[in-house]
């Protein structure tokens, strides 16, 4: 990422990750690694929810926050699964880039992840063919990118095409290409990199909070006579409940866009403290 507030030299999601779950438990936060939570639902004690994980361990909360983002989308090609980790990746930092470096890579997408990708590729690879099935990359790209692009030497734009067959041994050698006319090229290659979006990592909040037609987590007004009170436009239909960044429907899906929400919930989450210590505070005793 290189448009992130602070960093001037550009940041790679994974280090930005990593210093902020350092700066996380510097503040106190409890790191649970590696789990998964599995339900969400409201506890047997009154204004608690509980959320089990997938070692059968069930967490108490007055609030919580759900910030599972989303989980890379497939091409759904044949071929896929064998060659994942093997010449076809779903990210692009500088492990999968050394295994390429000197050779022909295809990176297929039309938003800010896959011109990031592309930039980030054609500093490594011999060529880098940035393709989309779309007709024009502005549709879904930063300007600002779409340009860089444009104007880099060895990284060719080809919109109205899509990826149709793989092949190669142990790794993947060689991707096919079919354009807007029906023409098929095969191109022999180094690494595909797969940035064609994301699914909301939403399958263990079934049944539990308003969910929109793709999955992704309804807050504030879109959950309409559903909706929580006292209103927060990220809180979901239970109230103490919210959902920040990728995960929520109507998201921006920008990293700034994500931080930003999840800062401005706190203040939703102590309101709702506060109101649940005052409703259960003992009535003052007139002697």
């Amino acid at each position: 990422m290189e448009n992130f507030l602070g960093f001037p030299t550009g940041v790679s999601g994974a280090d930005l990750a990593f210093r902020a779950q350092l700066q996380a438990i510097k503040f106190g936060a409890r790191v649970a690694v590696p789990r998964r939570a599995e339900k969400l639902q409201p506890s047997t004690r009154p204004g608690y929810y509980e959320v089990t994980l997938d070692d059968g361990t069930n967490l108490l909360g007055r609030s919580v926050v759900i910030a599972t983002g989303a989980r890379y989308r497939k091409l759904g090609v044949p071929e896929e699964e064998r060659f994942q980790g093997a010449g076809l990746y779903y990210a692009a930092t500088e492990l999968e880039a050394r295994t390429c470096k000197g050779q022909e890579v295809v990176v297929v997408g039309g938003g800010n992840s896959a011109g990031q990708a592309a930039m980030f590729l054609a500093s490594r690879a011999s060529c880098v063919h940035l393709v989309h099935r779309g007709r024009d990359l502005s549709d879904g790209m930063s300007q600002y990118l779409v340009e860089r692009l444009r104007h880099a030497a060895n990284v060719s734009i080809e919109t109205r095409s899509q990826v149709v067959e793989l092949s190669g041994d142990e790794h993947l050698r060689t991707v096919k290409i079919r354009d807007g006319e029906g023409r098929v090229v095969a191109r022999s290659v180094g690494g595909l990199f797969i940035m064609i979006g994301a699914d909301p990592c939403t399958g263990w909040l079934k049944d539990a909070v308003l969910l929109d037609v793709h999955g992704f987590v309804r807050t504030g007004e879109d959950c309409g006579p559903d909706a929580s009170v006292p209103f927060n436009v990220f809180q979901t239909n239970l109230p103490g409940v919210f959902a920040v960044g990728d995960v929520r429907s109507g998201s921006v899906k920008r990293v700034a866009s994500a931080v930003g929400e999840g800062s401005v919930v706190v203040q939703a989450i102590h309101a709702r403290l506060a109101s649940l210590r005052q409703a259960e505070a003992p009535e003052p005793v007139t002697l």
